[in-house]
């Protein structure tokens, strides 16, 4: 395989660690909500192992070998060993060492080896041999006689990387647990279909089948992720004990979407279950995702202020009624001190239910905004700007979030209408009054039966709906009535704060392009490549609104110089990115796939942006990652207390040892030790010699194994150990 430049697969030494500090929070939670808070952090936790199983074949193996390294003995004591104990052989140095804490944090905080902005595989960066003698000679290595065996198969996925391991995609190109290596995206369309046929939502498939499909012989089978989630399941049902409501206790399955959406205002926020798609690279299964959270109530009600306000904004969008959902069903819309958050990163803000865009659509959402996510920002360089600029961006980026953090989530997520076909052959639309607003003609595509937003557009799902909500965000940030929902009657003040929102985000579009693969060209982060693309949108419109200028630095190093025009915002920058969020609704609404990707084409990575990318990436800044809290029972049981450690490596790998128990990574281990032999023992399918799927059959196996990560199925009312996931076993035979 291919070698590359490992340097951007190293986590920087400096990369900063902030705290997920939810203190006040918490502290404003009564005893009752607090033991509902923490059981339902425990579950989500708990339910969070599945994630190292979801990100690559090594991360399970690392979870293990980390875990137990670190929790067997005492930081210092393992130190010691790696300093003094190895000296003699030439052991690891102070700088090494903290690499390996740095590294072991980092994929800590992000459940495997990937990180969870952007699908960078990174790499620990010292010596192989050395940190070899420092695992035999580990109390680990003495305690569970296995672990040596544990690190040798994952060994090289913890220090390489090539070509094909270098991010996460389709195994003939990238790396993925969401289908086995032999799996392509011809494969996946194919299964697609099927669902499509079947009318199976991908990320919530239930039963178990057999069927056939274009030739191909389809058995879907439960039972992936079982053991682990049968540890969820009593948590479950501990935390609906302190329920301070009926509807939190009934909430089942897919009912869970609605229920939620029903239990307005609660002091603690929950949810629960499969439901981030960006990380399959066929864009449409979900990953495992548990999170609590304490309502911070002074913010909230500058949201609170912008739902009341909603149905009189809405219509400035530039889609029209017929293009909005029937009715506006006011959601539930809170900023929030996340407490627990169980998954793959931490995001600024979120809509439930996510995967559900019937229940958004018919019945409601809810909008989060994550307050002590966005507020934890580090001082660090800003690159590309004057001195002027970045102590503005210092000083009031957080918060600028607000208002865009704001409009995103509610007024991006959350405005819109899907057409449909039902299916008894009706349309939730009049074919003959709705006019597309491009053509001025009758609408001519929508969606049928079966199919979804994410499983027809795929890949391009998430940098579309990211895209289109960030433009929303740039629409009505220049509002002055919405600037002063956030900002007070200071109108001066409200401008500044939209001028600092639409540079921070323009320049993360830029800093974006360090996750543009060129070999591939691809994008390996939705938010990223949608904040690029309005970058080139403003750009476009020209008359001296956004420039960006090739310089030098003072060395004579390459460097770029970005001015944004304020003046120039609402009188050019505002009108282009109006106009192209409305082609972005049409395509959206009209299940235009094709109109949608030569629209993204269109502004797609150019020779002059691979040259900024190089000095993009010679100038990264590292990425901040959070550490968490931890809650524990008081002895007497009636009371919670919180757990906070320091913004260091070792606070974070301290709160991961102190969160999961050994038997839970026993249960981890057997489930990747299964993973692995379901991978390698599945018997071979005969070909006959048809042509009709010769690509799945060429040059590789006539077997494969798609995996669908199901969303949780049962939140409360079942017995421990019942609840399944859906594996589903793709025998291919050619007929």
């Amino acid at each position: 395989m291919a070698k590359i430049d490992a340097s951007p697969h190293i986590v920087p030494l400096d990369t900063p660690i902030c705290e997920l500090d939810c203190r006040a929070a918490f502290q404003n939670l009564s005893p009752t909500e607090r033991l509902y808070a923490h059981y339902f952090a425990r579950a989500s936790f708990e339910g969070s192992l599945v994630v190292p199983l979801q990100v690559s074949p090594e991360s399970a193996g690392i979870f293990v070998l980390l875990y137990r390294l670190f929790s067997s003995e005492p930081v210092e004591e393992l130190k010691s060993k790696a300093l003094a104990v190895l000296m003699c052989s030439q052991g690891l140095s102070y700088q090494d060492w903290h690499a390996f804490l740095m590294y072991a944090a980092f994929f800590f905080y992000n459940s495997g080896n990937y990180a969870s902005f952007g699908d960078r595989k990174f790499i620990l960066n010292i010596p192989q041999d050395r940190f070899t003698q420092l695992v035999a000679s580990s109390k680990a290595a003495s305690l569970f006689p296995d672990l040596l065996s544990t690190y040798t198969s994952v060994e090289k996925g913890i220090f390489s990387v090539d070509k094909r391991s270098a991010y996460l995609g389709f195994n003939d190109v990238g790396v993925t647990t969401y289908h086995s290596h032999n799996v392509t995206k011809a494969d996946c369309d194919l299964i697609n279909r099927y669902m499509k046929e079947k009318n199976l939502e991908v990320w919530n498939t239930p039963g178990s089948i057999e069927d056939e499909f274009e030739g191909v012989r389809i058995g879907l089978e439960k039972g992936d992720f079982a053991e682990i989630l049968a540890r969820v399941c009593p948590l479950l049902e501990k935390t609906a004990e302190y329920a301070v409501n009926e509807t939190q206790k009934a909430v089942l399955r897919k009912a869970a979407s609605r229920l939620w959406i029903k239990d307005a205002n609660p002091a603690v926020e929950t949810f629960c279950g499969f439901m981030r798609e960006y990380r399959d690279p066929a864009g449409t299964r979900a990953e495992f995702m548990g999170i609590v959270a304490a309502v911070n109530r002074e913010t909230s009600k500058k949201f609170a202020r912008l739902v009341a306000e909603a149905e009189k904004i809405l219509p400035r969008l530039p889609w029209g009624g017929a293009y909005e959902k029937d009715t506006f069903l006011r959601p539930d819309f809170t900023a929030l001190d996340v407490i627990a958050c169980g998954t793959s990163g931490i995001v600024l803000g979120w809509i439930i239910p996510h995967m559900y865009n019937d229940i958004k659509q018919n019945e409601g959402f809810k909008n989060l905004a994550l307050s002590n996510s966005i507020s934890a920002m580090p001082k660090l360089p800003v690159n590309f700007v004057t001195k002027e600029d970045e102590k503005l961006l210092h000083e009031y980026t957080a918060k600028s979030f607000d208002v865009q953090v704001g409009c995103h989530e509610l007024l991006g997520h959350g405005s819109g209408k899907l057409f449909q076909r039902n299916d008894d052959g009706t349309f939730n639309f009049d074919r003959e009054s709705t006019v597309d607003i491009l053509t001025g003609g009758k609408i001519c595509s929508w969606y049928e039966p079966g199919e979804t937003w994410e499983s027809l557009f795929g890949h391009l799902a998430g940098g579309i709906e990211e895209c289109r909500c960030e433009a929303v965000g740039f629409v009505l940030c220049c509002e002055s009535d919405i600037l002063e929902i956030f900002y007070g009657a200071d109108a001066a003040f409200g401008q500044q704060m939209k001028y600092v929102n639409w540079l921070s985000t323009l320049l993360r579009g830029l800093n974006g392009l360090e996750l543009y693969n060129p070999e591939q060209k691809k994008w390996n982060q939705a938010h990223s490549w949608a904040r690029f693309i309005l970058l080139k949108v403003v750009q476009e419109a020209g008359q001296g609104c956004l420039t960006i200028e090739e310089t030098t630095d003072s060395s004579g190093a390459p460097d770029l110089s970005v001015r944004l025009d304020a003046a120039k915002i609402d009188s050019v920058g505002m009108p282009a990115v109006r106009e192209f969020v409305k082609k972005l609704q049409a395509y959206k609404s009209t299940a235009n796939v094709r109109a949608a990707t030569a629209l993204f084409e269109k502004y797609g990575v150019d020779a002059t942006d691979l040259r900024w990318r190089a000095i993009v990436v010679s100038r990264m800044q590292p990425r901040r990652f959070f550490v968490q809290s931890n809650t524990k029972v008081t002895p007497d049981g009636k009371g919670v207390e919180l757990v906070t450690y320091p913004e260091t490596p070792q606070g974070v790998i301290q709160s991961v040892v102190e969160r999961f128990s050994s038997e839970s990574i026993d249960v981890l281990e057997k489930s990747w030790k299964a993973d692995q032999n379901a991978m390698q023992l599945l018997p071979p399918v005969v070909c006959t010699g048809d042509a009709k799927l010769q690509n799945i059959a060429e040059d590789r196996p006539f077997k494969f194994l798609l995996t669908i990560r199901q969303r949780l199925d049962e939140l409360r009312q079942i017995s421990p150990g019942t609840l399944k996931m859906t594996t589903v076993h793709v025998r291919v035979t050619l007929l």
